[in-house]
């Protein structure tokens, strides 16, 4: 009996406090600081009964009776606000014929575009409204079931609202027309007459000096876009310029004409389902161990170029189930029309080489929402494409004629910690015959947790087994881009001090597989990599950013695919960059780096030198956006 009323107490204590905790909200809610911004937007005048108060626990019924007036508030903002944007729209727009209304004055002119523009600016600040409603009634579903509020019928509004919201900006401004000018300065330099590598892969001139290593490139972009009609968006962009045959390492970088971009979204209707069609020269990226194209550029600050996309020539097929998303894609990869010659394609490679480059691909991708929600969800991808090599071509001692990759990956968030796991492989095909499939795949696991808005940390896992080439990008240490027949534990840390200063480090404790014998170049158990990055960011003032990053590669290789050496060479990177703001869409950057990397008589770690490599790389870089 007596242990019967224990757990009667029990239950009793576990039921109302997990009825406290249904029912209210506490003050360090994410809510309340949604609606804090509904506040401040003018939305809402604060909680039901008019006051804002941040620091009181209020019920989740509280919230709902909030959310359920801010709907209604900005119901009736959108219908007043498209009354009036469609009756300044008329006032300026085209006649029949093409004969332009003519205001009776200047100041009318002026006082319509001042009204259309105030209407722009407030649909933007109730588009962000609509977003912030959709996380609230998302999470306060059942509250605002229980007050008699169709929670799918207010979701249906919101998009409506969205939908309203979109159309009347393109009713604004239907096809945009910009474009950026950069303009860089890339010089290097040897220190005591010797050679180097970069970030970039490229050698130092052992007696250069900043004035005899000295390139100058430039860019200017035009993009076109627009809506061609209410479904179907178009985008150009056209390059000219001197920048993309100076990354070719051309012998003397020429300007050139090159369409970087150029394709056509629109809906079609099958069979009852709508399918988006991409057609054209568009920008397509995966995962990093499936599709991702790697950074060309370390020191010049190229923004087009830094987007992690390959450009190719083709179409793709976009269908959107709701929780399940399919991408279905045909593309070849064309060279540019330029002056070097072939233009950067996909490639499939690892820091110990590159398979030739493919000239067409097709592919899969599924996605599907396992789970939705704002503080949980989880995501699982799956990836396929084959790739032809335009021939036969040596591929791990085989000939091949394709390479098919195969992907799966899945990202999930849970109370706080952030999880990612992604597999791949890639077979070596000849004809139809799989010829390379062993010790071709990679893995990644990590984890993350965010401790407060200024700390977070970040942990995993990482094997690159040595036969693995794909077009993706997963990192690199020192000049050696996509690390392979390496594997072993990493971790960064971010700590931000304040809203100028900021610091990062990470840290990668590597080994060799062991997969491939030391005769043929494979990295053994006992051939040991330490990498280190870290780095500090400061705002000094308004215009100007400092930034230190220091870069350091401990090797311990002691296996014969490094001459079995008893020596541990290091590789050490110390950059410090400048950047000034010079006003809105302009902005200047200046880097240095001092490169000293010592091989110490291990010539299979492919420094230019085996014993000493030291030089200086300077860059800066002047962008203006238009």
């Amino acid at each position: 009996m007596k242990r019967w009323l224990i757990a009667v107490a029990g239950l009793s204590l576990m039921t109302n406090f997990a009825l406290a905790q249904t029912n209210d909200v506490p003050p360090g809610h994410w809510a309340y600081q949604a609606i804090e911004e509904l506040v401040q937007a003018g939305i809402i005048e604060g909680y039901p009964d008019g006051t804002f108060r941040p620091n009181r626990t209020l019920t989740r019924a509280e919230f709902a009776q909030a959310i359920a007036r801010a709907y209604r508030n900005i119901d009736e903002r959108i219908r007043t606000l498209s009354n009036r944007v469609e009756e300044i729209a008329r006032q300026v727009s085209a006649r029949p014929g093409g004969e332009q209304p003519q205001p009776a004055n200047i100041d009318e002119l002026r006082r319509q575009v001042q009204e259309l523009q105030q209407a722009v600016n407030e649909l933007k600040q109730l588009q962000s409204a609509v977003q912030t409603l959709q996380r609230l009634g998302q999470t306060f579903q059942q509250e605002l079931a229980s007050l008699g509020v169709d929670v799918d019928t207010l979701k249906k509004d919101f998009a409506a609202l969205q939908s309203r919201v979109e159309a009347l900006e393109k009713k604004r401004e239907r096809v945009t027309i910009g474009g950026d000018v950069t303009f860089g300065g890339y010089a290097t330099h040897s220190i005591d007459k010797f050679q180097a590598l970069t970030w970039n892969g490229d050698t130092l001139n052992p007696t250069g000096k900043f004035l005899q290593s000295i390139d100058a490139v430039h860019e200017l972009g035009l993009t076109v876009s627009g809506q061609i009609n209410e479904d179907v968006f178009g985008s150009a962009t056209l390059i000219l310029g001197n920048y993309l045959n100076y990354r070719r390492n051309a012998p003397a970088p020429q300007s050139d004409a090159v369409i970087w971009e150029a394709y056509v979204k629109a809906p079609i209707d099958l069979f009852g389902t709508r399918i988006d069609v991409t057609v054209g020269r568009f920008p397509v990226s995966l995962t990093p161990f499936t599709l991702r194209r790697p950074t060309w550029d370390y020191y010049l600050n190229f923004p087009r170029y830094n987007d992690y996309q390959y450009r190719v020539d083709g179409g793709a097929l976009n269908f959107n189930f709701g929780t399940v998303r399919l991408n279905l894609w045909a593309a070849k990869t064309n060279t540019y029309n330029a002056v070097a010659g072939t233009a950067p394609r996909i490639a499939f490679g690892n820091h110990k080489g590159f398979v030739n480059n493919p000239d067409q691909f097709a592919g899969a991708r599924v996605e599907f929402d396992a789970i939705r929600g704002e503080d949980t969800n989880l995501t699982i991808g799956a990836t396929y494409f084959a790739a032809g090599t335009g021939g036969n071509i040596n591929f791990a001692g085989q000939n091949i004629n394709r390479i098919d990759v195969f992907g799966g990956d899945i990202k999930a968030k849970f109370r706080g910690f952030t999880v990612g796991v992604e597999y791949a492989q890639n077979n070596g095909v000849r004809d139809s015959d799989s010829v390379v499939d062993k010790e071709n795949w990679a893995l990644d696991a990590n984890v993350s947790y965010a401790f407060s808005e200024n700390l977070s940390l970040t942990a995993g896992y990482r094997e690159v087994r040595p036969n693995f080439v794909a077009p993706g990008y997963w990192g690199r240490i020192g000049f050696a881009v996509n690390p392979a027949d390496l594997r072993g534990p990493y971790a960064q840390v971010r700590y931000r001090f304040s809203d100028d200063l900021s610091v990062q480090a990470a840290g990668s404790f590597l080994e060799g597989t062991g997969r491939l014998p030391a005769g043929a170049g494979g990295y053994q158990t006992n051939d040991d990599l330490v990498h280190v990055v870290a780095g500090v960011d400061y705002k000094l003032t308004d215009r100007w950013n400092l930034s230190f990053n220091y870069e350091g590669a401990f090797w311990r290789p002691r296996s014969a695919a490094f001459g079995s050496p008893t020596t541990n060479p290091i590789w050490n990177y110390f950059t410090l960059g400048v950047g000034y703001n010079l006003g809105e869409n302009a902005t200047l950057n200046v880097l240095y780096q001092i490169i000293d990397a010592d091989a110490k008589g291990v010539a299979a770690l492919g420094a230019p030198n085996p014993g000493k490599n030291r030089g200086g790389v300077a860059a800066t870089t002047l962008s203006i956006k238009f």
